[in-house]
């Protein structure tokens, strides 16, 4: 039974490549007005989980409602509500950033009116106003992150889905797209941010989920999370990961062998 006022609900969700599992039994909830970090490793099951949502993989098996929607039984309509960046952008660079931005928009059903004038607003909120005529051949790889991310909210999804979304970002960049996510969920908005950056996560996320070789490890703010892995009140996000995702000891482990790495080389 699909619960009410959920943005996302994933439940038992599974996944495989190969035979070799990369999501087992994965449970997890986005609620109206929040920024929820998935947080793991690399290799832990973040962006398959994500590409499951937006449908570019199909689930071994489990549900995935998005506002609602069961995303097999509505394979097109839950896409209106969603915004998506993935990890690794694919655009087409014979376009100028003004063209791509159009064309995102009309496949996205923005009304024509209005298209010119929210291209040029997210140009402006994100430096990219005086690129607009370019190819986008030209643009360094932290502006392209910048025009995926217009391209993720031209439509004013009422989900949005972030993988790595602020890598390459210069630092004004990064706080500018920072704020115009608090903005989404102060509209009742929610964001979904797939990271391995817990500084990041730590500062930016109201609630965050801990996933570790494809399973749950725990989900909840950072004052649950902190009493969970009983790590203190002024430890940090990567303390409590480590601890509750127990490679705390392979940590220390790797530190005093690198310490006898550089031991040999001082000799």
């Amino acid at each position: 039974m699909a619960v009410e006022n959920l943005l996302l609900e994933i439940r038992n969700l599974w996944k495989s490549y190969d035979g070799h599992p990369a999501v087992r039994g994965m449970d997890l909830e986005v609620q109206p007005g929040e920024i929820f970090g998935l947080l793991g490793p690399n290799g832990a099951g973040k962006t398959t989980i994500l590409k499951i949502v937006v449908g570019l993989l199909k689930m071994d098996k489990g549900v995935v409602r998005v506002d609602g929607m069961d995303i097999e039984e509505e394979q097109y309509e839950y896409k209106r509500v969603l915004g998506y960046l993935p990890e690794s952008l694919a655009l087409p660079e014979y376009l100028t950033v003004e063209e791509f931005l159009g064309y995102v928009a009309r496949v996205r059903n923005v009304p024509k009116d209005v298209i010119a004038q929210k291209a040029d607003m997210y140009l402006r909120m994100l430096d990219l106003e005086d690129r607009k005529s370019d190819l986008i051949v030209s643009l360094s790889r932290g502006m392209k992150q910048k025009l995926g991310m217009s391209a993720a909210l031209i439509h004013d999804p009422d989900l949005l889905l972030l993988d790595e979304p602020l890598v390459g970002i210069d630092p004004s960049g990064q706080h500018t797209i920072k704020e115009g996510l608090r903005e989404m969920v102060r509209q009742g908005r929610s964001v979904l941010v797939s990271t391995h950056m817990l500084d990041t996560a730590e500062r930016l996320c109201d609630r965050v989920g801990i996933i570790h070789r494809g399973r749950n490890v725990v989900a909840g703010d950072i004052k649950r999370l902190r009493g969970l892995a009983e790590t203190g009140e002024n430890s940090t996000l990567e303390q409590v990961f480590l601890k509750l995702t127990g490679e705390e000891e392979e940590v220390v482990e790797e530190r005093k062998r690198r310490r006898g790495l550089f031991g040999w080389f001082r000799r």
